[in-house]
């Protein structure tokens, strides 16, 4: 999932809150409902302007709770985003909507209201704001959190401010998840595989060589070995013998069925 479904998924999901009268039952979706602006929202992100207006708190929280206080206020470029001009001071601003942007409704000279675009279908886009109501046209401080939608058309003055979302999904599709599960396996098996190389050059260097018929080789061996010796069985080379210990073994065996 993107940062931008996390973050509308979650608006989405409080779609209906309605503001209080009081600080009482803040979490509660529809209790204590009044119009004295004091949400979740305020408490949560900034409690000492509790009572005040709250679209921007809403965009704030949701960005907050589904992406972190540190990643909203880098998206914001400021923490927390409380007032719609501060936002749009901090620009750059764009005409045209995408899925995802911040929207900045101008009315009476100043930017006054805000919410989340969820999507886009021409010159239509929808939303979901927080302190509006589901009537038509741009409502601030309207008392619940709404779905919306508007003709971009009839919006004079109005921008949006488009967070830089990180788009790149941290859930795999089934087919990503096989891919990665072989690739995994492949180097799972290469790693076996190199394990016992090593192993098998660790036993190698620790295997012991005999080239000379003195103390160094085992007492059991000895006399069959010099037998092989004078009986041009076996011949070194300028380094000796080079006798591991099954060579020791193939000459007491022969030791033994030969000698008369």
């Amino acid at each position: 999932m993107t940062e931008t479904d996390k973050v509308l998924e979650l608006a989405a999901a409080e779609i209906g809150y309605l503001e209080k009268r009081s600080n009482n039952d803040l979490y509660d979706k529809t209790a204590n409902a009044g119009s004295g602006n004091y949400t979740k929202y305020w408490a949560d992100i900034k409690p000492s302007y509790q009572g005040q207006p709250w679209c921007a708190a809403f965009v704030t929280w949701c960005m907050a709770k589904a992406l972190g206080e540190s990643r909203a206020a880098l998206l914001l470029k400021h923490y927390p985003f409380v007032y719609c001009p501060a936002l749009a001071a901090k620009g750059p601003l764009y005409e045209r909507p995408v899925r995802g942007d911040v929207v900045l409704f101008y009315r009476k000279g100043e930017f006054a209201h805000t919410g989340f675009v969820t999507e886009v279908n021409g010159n239509r886009f929808s939303t979901v704001e927080g302190n509006t109501s589901g009537a038509s046209g741009i409502i601030e401080n309207g008392g619940g959190v709404c779905a919306k939608s508007y003709d971009i058309s009839s919006l004079a003055g109005t921008k949006f401010f488009r967070p830089a979302y990180s788009q790149e999904s941290e859930d795999l599709t089934v087919t990503q998840y096989e891919e990665l599960k072989a690739a995994i396996t492949a180097k799972d098996e290469l790693i076996n595989a190199m394990g016992a190389e090593i192993a098998a050059l660790k036993s190698a260097q620790n295997k012991m060589v005999y080239n000379f018929i003195d103390e160094n080789m085992p007492e059991w061996a000895r006399e069959s070995v010099k037998w092989c010796v004078d009986s041009g069985i076996i011949q070194g080379t300028d380094n000796g013998l080079e006798l591991d210990d099954r060579d020791l073994r193939y000459c007491v065996m022969l030791a033994r069925a030969l000698r008369k």
